[in-house]
């Protein structure tokens, strides 16, 4: 019952925020910056206060924690920088660089107060992977966040599977009130949206993915650390996959692997036909598919071995459809060119 009860809360609070916020969201001038050549498809200016919400119903949970919800320290400091951080990059449009800087930060507070750690031998790998791991989920997590619908599906299918990945965290109906935060943004997101997550939405929801997947880590029943840690990556193999691929692709190009650019899956999937809401939809299913296919393999000792398999197979698809779409322009490209 507790379960439903959060989620409601978490539904109820998030719609009656961003209504009531969208009404003075162009008066108060938070829109997003409508950039030419950055990593939204839709260029459109709109309230970029998505994120606002998911925040404070964190800090309302944390500050109130009723029975059966517990909210860490690490949790809470880590969570405000990191909304910080993607707060200051929507005003001010920050360098890569410095938006680095507050991932790291955010997670390096979220460590020192007693956060997890992603725990593998040798034991001096664990603080440093440990600290990859969360600028790596934040930043996947934020380039993701380029069309109406897609980051907070995939966020939302994650969370959802708290109650079979982290049946006894404390931490687990916070989790659960973000999900139902999120339920209620899609209501607005959904193309044609009429509000954006910001990257205050989106390093905020980034850390608690990363802090998310720490503790399922140690949730998990494998014996060693790696194995943990494949399991893990497999479950997040879509963000990873497309995080992957734009690096490979840019680099590819002389660009900078970092800087916003119209080329991810969903970009590319665009490119070829697909419907903007259907993409969503079909990102949504497959982590949730990744997800079940995580959950069955999880109990086995040799589960992580599906798992390798998983970012192995995903990792293919991603890239079979970034190489479709460069097919399809040089197929364009030589029936532009005159002979």
């Amino acid at each position: 019952m507790a379960f439903f009860s959060v989620v409601a809360v978490g539904f109820l609070s998030a719609w009656a925020w961003n209504e009531i916020f969208l009404r003075f969201a162009r008066r108060l001038g938070a829109l997003s910056q409508g950039i030419p050549n950055q990593r939204r498809w839709n260029s459109q200016r709109k309230p970029i206060i998505g994120g606002l919400s998911f925040f404070i119903l964190a800090l309302a949970l944390g500050a109130w924690q009723p029975e059966g919800l517990s909210v860490t320290r690490s949790f809470l400091a880590g969570g405000i920088v990191a909304f910080l951080t993607g707060l200051a990059d929507d005003a001010f449009v920050a360098i890569p660089f410095l938006k680095l800087m507050g991932q790291v930060g955010a997670a390096t507070l979220a460590l020192v107060l007693g956060a997890p750690t992603l725990s593998v031998e040798p034991a001096w790998l664990s603080l440093p992977l440990t600290l990859f791991w969360y600028t790596a989920v934040m930043n996947a997590f934020n380039m993701m966040d380029n069309m109406d619908g897609v980051a907070g599906s995939l966020a939302l299918v994650l969370l959802a599977m708290s109650p079979w990945l982290l049946p006894g965290e404390p931490h687990l109906l916070l989790y659960l009130g973000i999900a139902g935060a999120l339920a209620a943004f899609l209501v607005r997101n959904w193309h044609p949206s009429h509000l954006y997550m910001g990257d205050n939405g989106s390093q905020f929801l980034g850390f608690v993915l990363a802090y998310w997947g720490t503790q399922v880590f140690h949730a998990l029943p494998f014996q060693e650390g790696w194995m943990r840690l494949v399991w893990l990556v497999g479950l997040f193999a879509i963000l990873a996959g497309d995080t992957f691929w734009v690096i490979v692709s840019r680099l590819a190009r002389s660009q900078h692997p970092f800087h916003g650019g119209t080329d991810h899956l969903t970009h590319r999937l665009a490119h070829l036909g697909w419907a903007v809401p259907m993409i969503p939809l079909a990102l949504g299913g497959s982590q949730l598919t990744l997800g079940l296919v995580s959950i069955l393999l999880a109990p086995y000792p040799q589960g992580w071995l599906g798992s390798l398999l998983l970012i192995g197979l995903v990792g293919l698809v991603i890239g079979y459809v970034h190489l479709r779409h460069l097919q399809r322009l040089f197929s364009l490209a030589r029936v532009r060119t005159p002979l």
